[in-house]
């Protein structure tokens, strides 16, 4: 199993390095129907966040939440990011939320953000003492997530948080567009499980 994920590895770094990753057909759902019933979502969605504390400080420490919320009456939803980051004695406060429509076909869910409000602020003994300007953008952004009714879990096909998206994830192990077979469920499930960079969100109501 390693073998086949570090060849892929290398596969998405080559495809990477001549533009052609990430792949245009995360930013769509599939043409054809699929054998799956369309998913129609609600409810709470959230990562599982570890805490973050380098080894090197005693002074920094870092936390982060990220969840989605679906209105199935409308197909919408709304995605929320914040970032907390104490050093001493303050915390940095980042907040984004985006919202938006879904579509579905199958398992597959193309989120599509129309805007998004950013706020940052800063925080000392419970008070806050700084305030930048809010933000609100007009947005265009895609991006195709798979759905597990298994473990009611969604998963983006590249790594994404508060609108900043990496080149790696669960399409570095698709072959083919859409295709849910064994190296993708492989992927999925890894991508899954990670901590740092967590990749999946899992329903919580």
């Amino acid at each position: 199993m390693k073998d086949i994920l570090a060849i892929l590895r290398i596969l998405v770094l080559l495809s990477f390095s001549f533009g052609c990753f990430p792949p245009s057909w995360i930013r769509e759902l599939p043409e054809k129907p699929e054998s799956s019933s369309d998913i129609i979502l609600k409810g709470i969605y959230a990562k599982k966040l570890p805490p973050f504390s380098p080894f090197t400080s005693v002074t920094y420490k870092e936390n982060q939440s990220e969840r989605l919320e679906f209105s199935n009456s409308e197909k919408s939803f709304q995605k929320y990011y914040l970032r907390e980051i104490e050093e001493k004695g303050e915390i940095r406060r980042i907040q984004i939320e985006g919202s938006g429509t879904y579509e579905s076909r199958g398992n597959w869910l193309l989120l599509i953000t129309q805007k998004i409000k950013k706020e940052e602020s800063i925080w000392k003994d419970g008070k806050q003492i700084l305030r930048q300007e809010i933000n609100f953008l007009e947005s265009s952004h895609k991006l195709l997530y798979h759905y597990d009714p298994s473990n009611d879990s969604l998963i983006p096909m590249i790594y994404e948080s508060g609108y900043r998206e990496k080149p790696f994830g669960v399409v570095e192990g698709t072959n083919t567009p859409y295709a849910e077979d064994e190296l993708f469920r492989i992927s999925r499930r890894n991508y899954s499980k990670k901590e740092y960079q967590g990749h999946a969100y899992f329903k919580i109501r």
